[in-house]
């Protein structure tokens, strides 16, 4: 047993305490604490998966951040090197943000469920970072051309100037390494609590147990080859570390951010069901694009941008009123094997499970109506107003096309539905999408669709379309007589204020210029 005190007190200096005046997760009881926590985990491995996917990226662009330091780079190579150490920011700095939430779980006796949680989602955070992040310091570390690079301020990704250098000062430091070591051996001890909480069995937990193990692993044999000293200096020295608060802390106002201050809406967006029913849903026709933002929790962090999520908008049947009387779709309908008289008609016949979830069944939360389609980690997903439009910012935008175009794209949205989440971002695969992905190929270009036109643009070495590039081409087309995308609404909001109000066609336009990460809602 004094063994066991002895670890807490180690784990309680090296982890220390969350930032003064914050609120923290270890206020709520047990059973809300474990649903936040399991919540958070699920999180954890989204984000954990986008990250391997970039670090696949970076491997296979290994020849380029290796390049010497005096050679000239292109502006592609330059867009390459930027957006992927930008992808690698966000995830990391996400990821971080999960492990500080929940860092005090030492300062709980280890037979309390919360500690056991705690740990998990901490541990596997911290042995993620480790893993990767040293992976990245050692193949950059020395390359002086590419440390200036990416040490620069970087707006469209919200990396701030220096962030590099705190980076790789962090990811190499005694004290990170000193908290891998401990962490590890403090499996045994929390491995009788999971058990009897029967949380072993969870798929995430599963997943994260196996993942901490695979990443400890590879972060040591990191630790060897940069010949990093454990334990350099006696205990008093790393108590005094202020490092050891953070592992990549970069801005100590983005940690708090990240972290801490997010559990004080706790998951509470600024949109409230009220405000969308009496204010969006009106304004909204099916085929209508739709771009959302919440502050504390960001979907495709590794993409850049101030919007990083998109939609289909759909409505309901009764909505359909229009479409369903229009000439064109009804010349395309006659064209179709099931022979239907109505877009609901077809869709019944051909996606017959999908329209049954759809037309009577809640969303993967328990909600409905069913009013939009989007891909998010659960995969491309049928969600009502409770899910969707749980946000801090949504803007709508109407395609400039015909009724039948907006109807071809609904059923193709319905043909995706169900598919999973695309960790990838790769465009040219319809076996799994990306959020964009599905907007994108809903309204594609074909022989008999004129469709929308969305530029790709080169992320981490790879082709896709970041919601904030929509907002953009709304932005730069608004004043043509040929812009594809008019103006529905724009609920902007001012977070000090816990506030959301409508906005003008001209401020949506300007939104996309807004930094990722900004939270002074200017």
């Amino acid at each position: 047993m004094a063994k066991v005190r002895r670890m807490v007190l180690l784990l309680s200096a090296l982890l220390s305490a969350a930032p003064a005046n914050q609120p923290s997760v270890f206020t709520l009881e047990a059973e809300p604490f474990i649903a936040t926590a399991r919540a958070d985990l699920a999180t954890l491995h989204m984000f954990v998966t986008g990250l391997k996917s970039v670090n696949a990226q970076v491997q296979a662009n290994r020849q380029l951040f290796a390049l010497k330091a005096d050679t000239v780079l292109t502006p592609e190579q330059k867009r390459t090197i930027l957006s992927t150490w930008g992808s690698l920011f966000g995830y990391f700095a996400s990821i971080e943000g999960l492990r500080q939430k929940y860092w005090d779980f030492v300062k709980l006796l280890p037979t309390d469920s919360r500690h056991a949680w705690g740990y998990v989602v901490t541990h596997t955070a911290l042995t993620t970072l480790l893993a990767y992040g040293m992976s990245f310091a050692d193949l950059t570390i020395g390359n002086k051309q590419l440390e200036t690079l990416l040490d620069e301020k970087n707006d469209e990704f919200g990396v701030p100037a220096g962030a590099f250098a705190a980076f790789k000062m962090k990811a190499i430091h005694v004290a990170t390494s000193t908290q891998l070591m401990t962490g590890d051996a403090w499996a045994l001890t929390v491995t009788p609590t999971l058990k009897k909480l029967k949380a072993l069995d969870e798929k995430d937990v599963k997943w994260a147990w196996e993942e901490m193990k695979a990443d400890s692993k590879q972060a040591k044999s990191s630790l060897m080859k940069s010949g990093v000293k454990l334990f350099a200096g006696n205990a008093t020295d790393i108590l005094k570390d202020s490092t050891m608060q953070t592992v990549f802390p970069v801005q100590k106002s983005f940690a708090e951010w990240m972290g801490d201050t997010r559990v004080a809406r706790n998951g509470k967006p600024l949109l409230s069901k009220a405000f969308v029913e009496k204010s969006v849903l009106p304004k909204l026709q099916a085929g209508d694009v739709l771009v959302t933002r919440q502050n504390w929790f960001l979907s495709n962090i590794g993409l850049p941008g101030f919007w990083p999520h998109a939609l289909l908008y759909v409505g309901r049947p009764t909505d359909w009123a229009a479409i369903e009387i229009d000439p064109g779709v009804q010349a395309w309908l006659k064209t179709q094997p099931e022979k239907p008289t109505t877009l609901a008609e077809l869709l019944q016949k051909r996606y017959p499970e999908k329209w049954k979830a759809y037309a009577d069944g809640n969303d993967f939360q328990g909600h409905g109506p069913i009013r939009v389609i989007e891909s998010i980690s659960e995969g491309v997903s049928f969600t009502a107003v409770e899910h969707a439009f749980g946000v801090d910012y949504l803007g709508g935008l109407r395609p400039r096309l015909p009724l039948v175009e907006k109807a071809r794209a609904i059923e193709r949205a319905f043909k995706y539905q169900g598919r999973p989440y695309d960790f990838d971002f790769d465009f040219f695969s319809d076996s799994t999408l990306v959020c964009t992905e599905l907007v994108y190929k809903a309204y594609q270009h074909d022989t008999d669709m004129k469709g929308l036109d969305f530029p790709l643009v080169d992320v981490a070495g790879r082709r896709t379309l970041p919601a904030n590039e929509i907002v953009k081409r709304f932005d730069l087309e608004a004043e043509q007589p040929n812009r594809q995308l008019d103006f529905v609404l724009f609920i902007d909001a001012k977070e000090k204020e816990d506030a959301v109000f409508e906005s003008t066609a001209d401020s949506l336009r300007g939104t996309w210029k807004r930094l990722k990460w900004d939270v002074a809602q200017k």
